[in-house]
C-alpha cells in the first residue's frame, strides 16, 4: 500500500509542481495565497501623513492634545516637545509629530501637519492599527473641523519582501529593475465607494513601497485592507 502512494506520489509531482508553476507565474489570486502562506511580508515598517487645511489656528493644538489624552490616558501618553509651532507626543507606542506653517507668512499654507512614522506592523495586526488610526483621526477631524484634509500611509516591507513587485517584474528578474513605479485610482480598488473619491487618489506600488492618498480615512483604511489583507 505504502509503496503504491509513492508510487503515485513520483508520478503526480512532476505535474503537480508545473501546475503550482503556471499558477504563480499566471494567477494573481494564487501567487497573493502562497505569498500569505509563507508570510513573506508579515512584517511591514508604516508611516502616516496627515495634511488639515485650516482657515484659523487658534487653539488647535490644545483641541489635539484634549483628543489624545482623553484617548491615550493611562496608556504611556505624554508630550515631550512643546514648541510653539511644533510638539511631540508618544502615545501607546508611537509617537505624533504635529506642527503647523501658519508663522510662514505669505508662504503659509495655513496647514497643520501631523506624522507618525517607523511603526511597526505585522499582517496580524494590521486591521488593528487601521482600526485605530481611523477612529483616532475622524475624532481629529470633528474636533478641529478643517477646511480640506488628505491622509497618505506609506508601508514598506522588510527585506524587500514588497509581493506587488515581486509580482509584476518576477519574469524580468528584480536584478534587471532600477526603478518601478505603478499608479492604481483608488477608485478602481475600492468600487463601492467610487463616487466619493477623487481620480488623483491613488494606490501606488513602488519597489520598496505601497503608498495611499486619500481625503478620508475611511477611504484609505478600506483601500489599505483589500491591499494587504484582501478584505
Amino acid at each position: 500500500m505504502i509503496i503504491k502512494i509513492v508510487k503515485y506520489v513520483l508520478i503526480l509531482a512532476p505535474s503537480l509542481f508545473s501546475t503550482h508553476t503556471w499558477l504563480y507565474m499566471k494567477s494573481p489570486k494564487y501567487y497573493f495565497f502562497v505569498v500569505r502562506m509563507f508570510s513573506k511580508w508579515r512584517d511591514t515598517n508604516w508611516s502616516i501623513y496627515v495634511n488639515y487645511e485650516l482657515d484659523e489656528l487658534n487653539d488647535t493644538y490644545s483641541k489635539i492634545e484634549t483628543v489624545l489624552k482623553t484617548r491615550y490616558e493611562g496608556k504611556k501618553y505624554k508630550r515631550e516637545v512643546n514648541m510653539i509651532n511644533k510638539k511631540l507626543y508618544k502615545c501607546d507606542g508611537f509617537n505624533m509629530l504635529i506642527k503647523d506653517d501658519f508663522g510662514d507668512g505669505d508662504y503659509s499654507s495655513k496647514s497643520l501637519y501631523i506624522s507618525i512614522t517607523e511603526l511597526n506592523v505585522t499582517l496580524n495586526t494590521a486591521e488593528e492599527k487601521l482600526r485605530s488610526f481611523r477612529e483616532l483621526f475622524n475624532e481629529i477631524h470633528r474636533t478641529i473641523n478643517p477646511r480640506n484634509s488628505s491622509y497618505n500611509l506609506d508601508v514598506y516591507f522588510k527585506n524587500g519582501r514588497n509581493p506587488f513587485y515581486g509580482l509584476m517584474v518576477q519574469r524580468l528578474g528584480k536584478d534587471k529593475v532600477n526603478h518601478f513605479e505603478c499608479h492604481f485610482p483608488i477608485s478602481s480598488i475600492v468600487p463601492k465607494a467610487a463616487d466619493k473619491i477623487n481620480d488623483s487618489h491613488l494606490l501606488r506600488i513602488f519597489k520598496e513601497k505601497l503608498t495611499i492618498n486619500d481625503s478620508s480615512f475611511d477611504i484609505l483604511e478600506e483601500t489599505a485592507k483589500r491591499a494587504l489583507l484582501f478584505k
